[in-house]
Parts: C-alpha cells; structure tokens; sequence
C-alpha cells in the first residue's frame, strides 16, 4: 500500500534548530530564489553538477541531506522520465542527464526552503515584499494543512485496514473503486476542517484592520556570510556563462 505521508513529507518543516534555520526568512528566501534562477542560466552537465556541489554547503548547514535524499529517490522515477524524453527527442546523452540534474537541482533549492522554514515565516517572507494578505494567508493555511490531511489520511488508511480494506492492484476502474473507502472520510473531515477554520477566523475578525508581526527578526552577520556566498555562486555561474 502507498504511504500517504510520504508523499506529503516535503511539505513538513523540520522541528530541529540549525544555523540555517535561524537565518533571517528573506536570507533563506534569497538563497532558494537564486538556486531556482541558477540552474536556468546553464544546460550542460558539468555546470548543473556544479552548482549541486554549490548547494552542498548549505545542506550541510541545515542539516537536510537526509530529507534530500528521500525527496530525490521519491521523484526518481520523475527525473528518469524526463532525462528519457529528452534523449528520445534532442539524442545527446549529456544534454538529457543535465537536464534530470536542473529538475534535481530545483528540487534541493525547494526541498532546503520547506524544510527550514515553518508557515509563519513563509508568511512573513510574502508580506514584506507586499503580497496581498488574502493571498499570503491562503497559501500559509494550505502549507499548514498538508500535513494535517497527511496525517489524517494515514488514520483513515489504517482505520480502514483494520477493517479488512485492500486496495485492487489490477485495473483502473477497480483500483479507483477500492479507493472510495478513502476519499468520502477524507472529503468529510476537510469540510468539517474548513467550518471550524471559517468559524476561528470570524471569532478573530479576520480582515477588519492591520496586522502585525507575531515574530521580530533581525539581520546578522551569519545572513551576511550566506549572501556573500550566494554571491559567489552567481560570479561562477555567471562566469562560466560567458567565458566556457
């Protein structure tokens, strides 16, 4: 049977403290936009190799290897894929791997971010660079709430299981039947989830007038040395850009 949480797991923050995850949220905020920015500039496999090796310092300081590697091997089939296509279409063997090692990078900058920042602060992170409250506060509740509906959905597999549910492994229509069991206890409790969020939120007066910041952050030197090092991430980059 397929692990529900697993799936989800990318989207859980890490409860554990490291240098990285005290960083200023516009620091960390910075570092991801630039390894999404990065790879983009390069196609081939010794750069997009490199600009890996240049994220291995900050996995190390976020101590988020672990989570990385499980992200990996869980989109490894994904990242197959796409080197295969791109070898049927293009047929350049370094081209199609250097593509699978962009997406694979993509996914390291994305997995580090999540994994090092709770909700609150991707919050914060949107409302300092002016995204609409409504916008930020529905994208916060969402990150917030796959866990939740991970974890219900682990409940709901196990409570059914209990019951004597399998899951047909032959056929679509059957797989998709057998998977009713699951998805009308899941609908349920989302809407009761829903209610009792609308009902929170109305108690609160949400949306009647300003709001402030429940955390205060402040710069250091630590945030100092990561942009000077993203910095340098770019000097390569960009220098390798235009004189290989």
């Amino acid at each position: 049977m397929i692990d529900p949480t697993r799936i989800f797991k990318a989207f859980q923050a890490s409860k554990e403290r490291t240098l990285y995850s005290s960083l200023h949220p516009m620091t960390k905020f910075i570092i991801f936009l630039s390894f999404l920015v990065i790879p983009l500039l390069r196609d081939d496999i010794i750069s997009q190799v490199s600009i890996f090796v240049l994220q291995m310092p900050i996995m190390a300081c976020s101590k988020t290897a672990k989570r990385i590697g499980e992200s990996i091997r869980s989109s490894s089939l994904f990242l197959l894929m796409i080197i295969t296509l791109n070898f049927i279409f293009i047929r350049d063997l370094f081209y199609s791997v250097a593509m699978g090692m962009r997406l694979m990078n993509l996914l390291v900058a994305s997995a580090i971010l999540m994994a090092t920042t709770n909700p609150i602060e991707i919050g914060d992170i949107l409302s300092m660079i002016k995204v609409p409250y409504y916008i930020t506060f529905a994208f916060v509740i969402a990150l917030r709430f796959v866990p939740v509906l991970a974890r219900d959905v682990e409940n709901i597999v196990a409570a059914q299981r209990s019951r004597g549910m399998r899951i047909a492994t032959d056929g679509f229509l059957k797989k998709a039947k057998s998977l009713i069991p699951l998805l009308i206890p899941m609908i349920i409790i989302s809407i009761r989830r829903s209610q009792q969020l609308s009902e929170a939120l109305e108690v609160r007066a949400f949306g009647s007038g300003k709001r402030s910041f429940y955390f205060s952050y402040k710069w250091t030197y630590v945030d100092f040395c990561f942009i000077v090092y993203v910095i340098i991430c770019w000097i390569i980059t960009v220098r390798g850009l235009f004189f290989l």
